[in-house]
């Protein structure tokens, strides 16, 4: 009877460790497998996706369609609205102005035309270049949205929210009509509104415009030629039509100079690639020590859900364990993603071409990181 006893005990002991063994092993045979199911679960109209994985391979994977009313796939090449990942180019922008000693963290006003804007306070404390960097500037993230006073430009279209709004009706706004959230370094809340101006500033300094400096000094730099702000004739050849919550088609953003650091850049996942793996250092580049300093987290911010802040950019822990540093963007017709993981040396891009407002670029995202974690 003893026996017995002791040959059910190994039994079940080598049945246990079978069970933890398969639990330990994915799902899917391969890691473009799982992609591919998670895709039927998160793409609506077209996406094309890439990955760096452990051993630094690329993974290219296309699904959907351009629109809903083509039958071609998008490819690497297709063009996508990558909204506000646009700020993590601006942050990068400031931060290397910064190390180059053409840009301090002093007061935003500093920076502008006195005679032409005057920034709001709050009980007397002005915003600085490192409350707009963080997202802590008390400014609202969008003057149309949050400022019923505000009278929006005649020309305003709510498909393309920010493209009828001049330099001068920013300034009106900031002078006459805007009053701060909170007092600027006590407390985070997302903005489009500080990331234009912060954008718009650094043309400023730099003379030119921040058209200009973001070709000359990332898209030139890493070799990105079919980025923009505008799409160009060819990007029209092969573009991925952003379609809204209806599927109905809608233009790509655009802006004037005034909103364009926080989320107007197109650009396709061939590109995509070369700034994702600048980021990683992965590619020799003049800019890698400001990106490193963007992805630094900002002490004691923690903004819930999204994570903590660095500069522009998001660091989170998943659910896996892992730490990653993110970005995502939502205009109103593509939603897309990048992140990477600086221990392992993943990443991954995501670009959609349809808009959802629900985090579900997020979702798909961080579970993509996660997937990659197990191959």
């Amino acid at each position: 009877m003893k026996y017995i006893h002791l040959l059910i005990i190994i039994i079940t002991l080598l049945l246990s460790c079978n069970k933890n063994d398969d639990s330990d092993k994915p799902l899917y045979s391969s890691l473009d497998e799982e992609i591919s199911v998670m895709a039927k679960q998160y793409v609506k109209v077209g996406a094309m996706v890439g990955v760096i994985d452990k051993n630094q391979n690329k993974h290219v994977l296309s699904y959907g369609t351009k629109s809903k009313y083509s039958t071609e796939l998008p490819d690497a090449n297709t063009v996508f609205d990558i909204g506000s990942i646009t700020k993590t180019f601006t942050a990068i922008l400031a931060t290397n102005m910064i190390l180059k000693g053409r840009l301090a963290n002093d007061k935003i006003q500093h920076y502008l035309p006195e005679n032409e804007v005057t920034m709001p306070r709050f009980d007397g404390v002005e915003i600085t270049i490192n409350h707009l960097l963080t997202h802590m500037s008390g400014l609202p993230r969008t003057p149309h949205v949050e400022d019923s006073t505000f009278p929006r430009p005649q020309e305003y279209d709510s498909e393309n929210p920010y493209a009828a709004y001049t330099t001068e009706d920013i300034y009106n706004y900031l002078t006459n009509y805007c009053s701060l959230k909170f007092k600027p370094g006590t407390f985070w809340e997302y903005s489009n509104t500080g990331f234009g101006l912060l954008g718009h500033t650094l043309g400023l300094i730099d003379g030119t415009s921040y058209e200009t400096i973001l070709k000359r000094d990332i898209f030139d730099v890493l070799g990105m030629n079919n980025s923009s702000l505008f799409l160009t004739e060819q990007q029209q050849l092969n573009k991925a039509s952003g379609h809204n919550s209806n599927k109905d088609i809608v233009p790509f953003y655009t802006a004037n100079d005034i909103f364009q650091g926080a989320g107007m850049i197109k650009s396709s996942l061939h590109d995509m690639f070369k700034y994702l793996e600048a980021n990683m250092g992965l590619s020799d580049n003049p800019l890698l020590e400001a990106m490193e300093k963007t992805h630094k987290q900002t002490p004691g911010i923690n903004t819930g859900s999204l994570g903590y802040i660095g500069l522009a950019w998001f660091i989170i822990e998943l659910d896996d364990g892992q730490d990653i540093i993110y970005s995502g963007g939502d205009t109103n017709g593509h939603s897309v993603y990048m992140a990477f993981n600086p221990s392992t040396s993943t990443g991954a891009i995501i670009l959609m071409n349809a808009s959802y407002h629900d985090n579900t670029n997020l979702n798909f995202g961080h579970a993509l990181m996660m997937a990659i974690n197990k191959y």
